[in-house]
């Protein structure tokens, strides 16, 4: 990669870099961070920003970043770290706190420059202006979503996932899939949004089985960053659905990587939207080369890809006690930035029997 002479094109003098402690352990941080060191360019970093990161996170990053005085900050990492890096770049900026900007369009203005480089192919959160935080009060997760927050320069390079270990292949590749599909599917969607879902879906569907059983399948990994950056592409210019409406309250409680979520949730979603989405998905089926198949073998075919990748058997690790199933479907059918565009109605009582069927339920607690 070639950053330096990107920020220097730019005319971007002092860089803040922020990570993750994986991606420094695995000397991928050094890769970018060394060079600028050595062009003086490097204001200062944060390697530390954790798995589905609190608000408090980013307004501890901002507070770095303007001390610092940065003018250009890149996001090296998942999708923690570059929606992370998103909204602290207008809290540093702004001089404000991250939990202000947590709605719809309460941006309003862009932040310091952003470059952002994805180290997975999954979230696709370089192509998008939506940010997931985690809310440790409400036990939530919540968005910050504004255009404003697009990425000045995003940066896919396959080759750095190619370290990436199965289980976070098959997580976020597996989110990718669900990014192309609701995107496709919402009541809202454009039909720039529904041709790049298509084309995301003809590129993820043979590459995702493929690189999880061979992770050197370099021509693989290849095609799962361009059909993730698709499919971010896609639900850009659309929306998420329920099943994202679903993940939130799950993951903002209990520490379940989020393609985890959303992939064993999908099967049962879909199969809830048939009724609304038959032709759908018979298009989305030939796209993702799993041949003309109706709505159910759509759905169960989404099942069985999700537990070819232990997503199930990983889900199942997290004895989930019943009494918060109530409150977390509350959540996720009041959260209409997402329910809104599903293509059928999803109500407090079908978001309680989806939980009921994918979760391990423990019972009297």
């Amino acid at each position: 990669m070639k950053l330096g002479h990107l920020c220097e094109s730019m005319g971007w003098k002092r860089v803040f870099l922020v990570s993750d402690e994986g991606l420094d352990r695995a000397g991928i941080v050094d890769l970018v961070h060394t060079p600028l060191v050595q062009q003086g360019r490097s204001a200062g970093s944060f390697l530390a920003v954790p798995a589905e990161p609190p608000i408090e996170t980013v307004d501890w990053i901002a507070r770095q970043i303007r001390d610092c005085e940065a003018d250009v900050v890149i996001g090296l990492g998942g999708g923690s770290v570059m929606d992370a890096t998103k909204v602290a770049a207008v809290v540093a900026d702004r001089n404000c706190d991250a939990k202000s900007l947590v709605g719809i369009g309460k941006v309003e203005r862009r932040g310091l420059p952003t470059v952002l480089v994805p180290t997975t192919a999954g979230t696709g959160s370089e192509a998008t202006f939506v940010a997931i935080l985690t809310d440790n009060h409400s036990g939530n997760k919540v968005g910050v979503v504004d255009p404003v927050l697009l990425a000045d320069i995003a940066v896919v390079d396959p080759s750095l996932t190619d370290g990436l270990p199965p289980s976070i292949t098959a997580a976020t590749g597996m989110d990718a899939i669900v990014h192309a599909i609701e995107a496709f599917i919402a009541t809202c969607a454009t039909p720039i949004a529904r041709g790049l879902a298509l084309e995301a879906a003809k590129f993820l569907g043979p590459a995702l089985t493929a690189v999880y059983q061979n992770p050197k399948d370099q021509s693989a990994r290849d095609k799962m960053a361009i059909g993730s950056h698709l499919a971010g592409m896609a639900f850009a210019n659309s929306s998420c659905c329920a099943v994202h409406a679903l993940a939130l309250p799950l993951g903002g409680r209990y520490s379940i990587p989020h393609g985890v979520i959303t992939g064993c949730f999908v099967g049962e979603m879909m199969r809830h939207n048939a009724v609304a989405c038959e032709a759908d998905f018979r298009e989305l089926g030939l796209a993702f080369g799993w041949g003309d198949s109706h709505a159910k073998a759509f759905s169960l075919h989404l099942d069985s890809l999700a537990g070819s990748l232990g997503l199930f058997d990983a889900i199942k690790t997290h004895a989930i006690p019943s009494s918060v199933i109530p409150a977390m479907a509350k959540d996720a059918v009041a959260n209409r930035r997402l329910m809104g565009p599903n293509p059928n109605e999803v109500t407090v009582s079908d978001a309680e029997r989806i939980y009921r069927s994918v979760l391990r339920i423990e019972e009297g607690i």
